[in-house]
């Protein structure tokens, strides 16, 4: 499989950054507190920021491989960024481009059968 557009690759980098470090963040607060009796997080706590880190994941894994639902999950995914404004509107301006829009629509060939 050959490389995406750098366009196409930043997006999926600064998505796979966001979920892996949402993750990291889930485990070293994890290790942090617990051993503290006066902080407690449940398990609902949990579930909503391991999802929210693996949503990112998934995102960054479906735009590098061109998936119809990236496109879709990137946008999703992007509004976290608009926090940001400089870094938000130059993704959704990537997300706009033709470039980025082919990378999904361009029939790629199946690998050989082994």
């Amino acid at each position: 499989m050959s490389r995406p557009p750098a366009c196409v690759a930043l997006v999926a980098r600064t998505h796979g950054v966001v979920g892996a470090t949402g993750l990291a963040s889930v485990l070293l607060l994890h290790l942090l507190t617990r051993g503290l009796e006066r902080i407690e997080f449940g398990p609902r706590t949990y579930a909503i920021s391991l999802g929210i880190g693996l949503t990112y994941l998934l995102a960054a894994v479906l735009v590098w491989f061109g998936s119809p639902g990236g496109r879709l999950l990137s946008r999703v995914c992007s509004v976290l960024y608009l926090v940001r404004p400089q870094l938000g509107l130059d993704l959704l301006r990537i997300m706009a481009s033709e470039e980025y829009r082919a990378h999904f629509t361009t029939a790629r060939p199946l690998p050989p059968a082994s």
